[in-house]
């Protein structure tokens, strides 16, 4: 009756016979210790027993412990690409029987659409409409009959199980294979096709995975009518409620009680209603899961001791630790890195050549035309942020048009010099689709944050990538707003203000002709070359082994934020920021920093006072200053100005074997870094401030 499961070559074999498509892959410089199979000659760390064994070793809670408890019908999984949705659908398959489909990728999908659209009428009334529904659920029926007909066979025929299955579906072979039967079991009727599908369906306890099922939404968008009666009126041809073949789909598989998971890398917030609208009313039986991994810097370290060769990490221990900061957060930014070591051997240039992919231009898609580049975190922000940013929904909407982009520079900024506040969201801002944000669903409130270090340099690299004066123009609208009504706090402009700093630091600003003219000439002689990114070290408690390792490494290539009680505000190179602002009058004429502020911006311009409050770490880092005989250029940010009092003290020039920058609005300095037009828009809010409190 149906195409023969038997391998023509070897008839003790099968065609579903996966893993002798699966291999382990060669790795002839061998840094990493664990095996990495590879199925149709392609490596992928998700078929790894040894992966999932070592995760739980060291207690690492994963997705999946939570999601095996859940016993509703249907599970949503709504999160930012790379956070583990499919991971989690993997390791679900080495528990429950599972029908695993990639809406995206898998040829017996392609075929049902493609049936689908043919069929699909050009003239719509009831009849032609509902000669095409009964003829989508049989297309339906028929794809899930062929996975379960097969998944019969083979229990019967070997010792598969559940794992090796999914994996079987996984194979390239097998996927034609299904794409075959498929389409000898469509020729039948379709009442014995519904016949065949409700048997099997009796006899299967697992879930139904639809990975990538957003591809659906895109698809037949307008040719489905809601499963509302009242819903479900033709005029002129068209449907009034049209609903896409996502929302068929997901009816239809609710009809039918079928167990399922729905996810996909776009899989957004408000598909969720469409599940909800697809069963004709908010379903009791669903459950909306978030919880995905974020790995920490401790985690990647216990990982990295289990995976990579123990004489590279001892040799390299600072190195890694960088490595586990830097890579926080969603599962693949560490599993993608992995892969990089399975083709070389220097660690440090894999990591760095990844980072330089995922955060800078360098990787993004107009420089690279690599069809293996997917995931430029530096292009989702260029997609995201443009001042022009496309809504994610209601697009007549201005307020949503400005309150994405608003958003996203918002979390970034908190995140980086704030105090990481998580933001509640409205659902349909949906911030999930632009790859930036986390989000969580706590008691039926959306909440976002953005806290991962990737994420955050690509962010500073590509506003760092923009021309200065149009980007500090566009800081000023919110920065300066009336005070009447103001848009931030103290705090906030603080915090801002650091960002700024920040920014001009990833752009070279020392490169800049004006600029250079004011640094001493044994600054010229280094050759500082612009950093590779920004990383964040104030909220972990191992970065003091980032700070010290920028003063032992001159080309150290990164601008670090360091920890509160280090002493500086910002480094890179031989530079050290130290910024105090002040949005409060403190004479009827005047607004500057206070003496006492003022005295504390001077002390933590020595050395002697980092880490003043540990002094094993003070040590060290003095022992690294005088071996490197290290010199300094200080930047003193005192903003608008600083305390009458000191204001003899506050000049620019050498001290000893360092040199002092010292800037507030009436410096040249502050004009060059700044630019004119953000610095006069600076006086006129400290005007309008003072005369608003006299």
């Amino acid at each position: 009756m149906f195409v023969s499961l038997e391998d023509d070559a070897n008839k003790k074999k099968n065609v579903f016979s996966a893993w002798e498509s699966m291999d382990d892959i060669d790795q002839p410089l061998k840094v990493l210790k664990i095996e990495v199979k590879a199925l149709d000659g392609v490596p992928d760390l998700l078929y790894s027993h040894e992966i999932y064994e070592d995760e739980a070793s060291i207690g690492l809670n994963m997705p999946v412990d939570e999601l095996l408890k859940i016993a509703k019908r249907t599970i949503i999984l709504i999160g930012v690409s790379g956070c583990g949705k499919t991971r989690t659908c993997y390791d679900y398959a080495r528990h429950h029987w599972c029908l695993y489909f990639d809406c995206a990728k898998d040829s017996d999908v392609q075929a049902m659409i493609g049936l689908l659209k043919t069929k699909n009428p050009p003239i719509k009334n009831d009849y032609t409409q509902n000669v095409f529904e009964v003829y989508s659920e049989t297309m339906i029926n028929a794809l899930i009959a062929t996975r379960l007909l097969v998944l019969k066979i083979l229990r019967k025929q070997s010792n598969v199980d559940p794992f090796g299955w999914h994996c079987m579906q996984r194979s390239g072979r097998s996927r034609l294979v299904f794409e075959q039967i498929f389409s000898e079991l469509i020729s039948y009727s379709g009442n014995l096709v519904s016949q065949i599908f409700l048997r099997l369906k009796s006899e299967f306890d697992g879930r139904v995975i639809f990975d990538e099922s957003q591809q659906l939404l895109d698809i037949l968008t307008a040719d489905y009518r809601s499963s509302k009666s009242d819903l479900q009126g033709i005029s002129r041809n068209k449907l009034k409620f049209p609903r896409s073949l996502f929302s068929f789909a997901t009816r239809h598989i609710i009809k039918h009680q079928l167990k399922s998971i729905w996810c996909g890398t776009h899989m957004r917030i408000r598909n969720v209603d469409l599940i909800y609208s697809a069963a004709g009313k908010k379903p009791t039986d669903v459950h909306i899961f978030t919880n995905f991994s974020y790995l920490k810097p401790a985690v990647i370290l216990k990982l990295c001791s289990k995976w990579i060769r123990k004489d590279i990490i001892d040799s390299q221990e600072t190195l890694f630790l960088e490595i586990s900061n830097f890579l926080q957060g969603r599962p693949r930014f560490f599993t993608s890195f992995l892969h990089e070591l399975l083709n070389t051997s220097d660690v440090r240039e894999a990591f760095q050549s990844y980072c330089r992919l995922v955060t800078t231009r360098a990787g993004s898609s107009a420089e690279v035309e690599s069809a293996d580049n997917k995931f430029s975190l530096y292009d989702f922000w260029a997609q995201r942020i443009s001042w022009s940013i496309e809504p994610i929904v209601n697009e007549n909407d201005p307020f949503s048009r400005r309150l994405v982009s608003n958003t996203l520079l918002e979390l970034c900024v908190t995140s980086l010099f704030g105090n990481r506040t998580r933001k509640n969201i409205r659902a349909e801002m949906d911030l999930v689709s632009t790859c930036l944000v986390m989000v969580q669903l706590e008691r039926d409130e959306w909440q976002a944050f953005m806290t991962e270090p990737m994420v955050l340099g690509a962010g500073m690299n590509f506003l760092a990538d923009q021309h200065p004066h149009a980007l500090l123009e566009h800081f000023a609208s919110s920065f300066f707003a009336p005070v009447e009504a103001p848009a931030m706090s103290p705090a906030e402009r603080g915090h801002h203000m650091e960002l700024i700093i920040a920014i001009r630091f990833l752009q070279g600003w020392w490169l800049e002709a004006g600029l250079k003219e004011l640094l001493p000439k044994w600054v010229h002689k280094l050759e500082i070359p612009r950093p590779v990114g920004f990383m964040d070290c104030r909220f972990k408690s191992g970065d003091v082994n980032i700070f010290l390792r920028q003063l032992q490494e001159p080309d150290f290539p990164w601008v670090i934020c360091p920890p509160s009680n280090a002493g500086p505000d910002l480094r890179y190179s031989v530079f050290s920021c130290h910024v105090k602002t002040t949005s409060t009058p403190r004479s009827k004429s005047s607004m500057f920093v206070t003496a006492t502020q003022c005295k504390k911006n001077i002390a933590t311009m020595d050395p002697d006072n980092w880490y003043k409050y540990q002094d094993d770490v003070r040590k060290k880092c003095l022992l690294a200053v005088k071996k490197n005989k290290s010199r300094f250029v200080h930047m003193r940010f005192e903003l608008p100005d600083s305390a009458p009092s000191l204001k003899e003290g506050f000049k620019s020039g050498a001290v000893r074997d360092d040199y002092v920058i010292c800037v507030n609005l009436e410096s040249e300095f502050a004009k060059l870094f700044f630019g004119t037009r953000f610095v006069a828009a600076y006086k006129e809010f400290v005007r309008e401030v003072i005369s608003t409190h006299k």
